[in-house]
């Protein structure tokens, strides 16, 4: 698993990270401290808080498809 920081900006981007995150044919999670939830989750990513910094884990081999897919979420360090 490799990991990229996201950011949702707001309540309104939640729906649309899901959308994008479901049409992965593979699991991606998303986590912030100790706690990991399925970055395809409505609710989980809802509880993890928006407007946060948090990171996404994909298979390795993956991530230039996330990448392309949550462009507008990643945060550069």
């Amino acid at each position: 698993m490799e990991t990229v920081k996201i950011l949702i900006p707001n309540s309104e981007a939640v729906s649309d990270f899901v959308n994008k995150t479901s049409s992965l044919p593979f699991d991606v999670d998303l986590g912030s401290g100790n706690r990991l939830v399925d970055a395809k989750s409505l609710l989980g990513v809802l509880y993890l808080g928006v407007g946060r910094i948090t990171e996404l884990f994909a298979p390795k081999e993956k991530m230039t498809q996330v990448e392309e897919k949550l462009r507008e979420y990643l945060v550069m360090a």
